[in-house]
């Protein structure tokens, strides 16, 4: 019988937490996408996904700390979260790979549509018109298209790092908690 006081290995328990939180990503996408496949291209759906991501990534790590007996350096508190983050996000990128090439290879499309005619709102909002906003959404319909491709979703996966370096770094400065120094 496994010991169920012994502490969790740091790779094993940042990797179930990330497998936990990319289910999590392909849950929230799938709703999306059966509700309303517009809130894909919503900035609030994306907003609201990254809270979820940073408050679940948070939870893991503080539970992480807690499992290893309440102290964890913010190095450690670090490294554990890129991990979960940088793991999920991989399972979300494969996901999206499916979901764009095989489930339904039109929704690159259909979102591409749907940012168009948000971008033209925004910019129209900022007064823009004419040729400038012709350019703009040119450029926009362009950046879009490209963004749904397998090149574009595994070039947005490797831009993704660098937003699991900035949760890791939160997450990590919020569980990290020093032993207390004796004499």
């Amino acid at each position: 019988m496994e010991n169920e006081n012994a502490t969790p290995s740091f790779m094993s328990h940042a990797i179930k937490h990330a497998v936990i939180l990319g289910i999590v990503s392909v849950v929230l996408t799938l709703g999306a996408y059966a509700i309303d496949y517009t809130l894909l291209a919503a900035m609030s759906f994306g907003f609201i996904s990254l809270g979820i991501y940073l408050a679940y990534g948070i939870y893991a790590s503080i539970n992480y700390r807690n499992e290893i007996g309440g102290y964890l350096s913010f190095g450690k508190a670090f490294q554990y979260g890129f991990v979960v983050f940088a793991v999920s996000a991989l399972i979300s990128t494969i996901f999206s790979i499916l979901l764009y090439t095989v489930i339904d290879p039109e929704l690159p499309a259909k979102i591409t549509e749907v940012a168009m005619e948000n971008a033209a709102k925004m910019l129209e909002g900022f007064g823009m018109s004419g040729d400038q906003l012709d350019e703009a959404l040119a450029k926009t319909q362009e950046d879009t298209a490209k963004r749904y491709t397998v090149g574009g979703l595994a070039m947005g996966f490797g831009y993704s790092l660098i937003g699991c370096a900035i949760f890791a770094l939160i997450s990590g400065a919020i569980a990290k908690k020093k032993e207390p120094e004796t004499f």
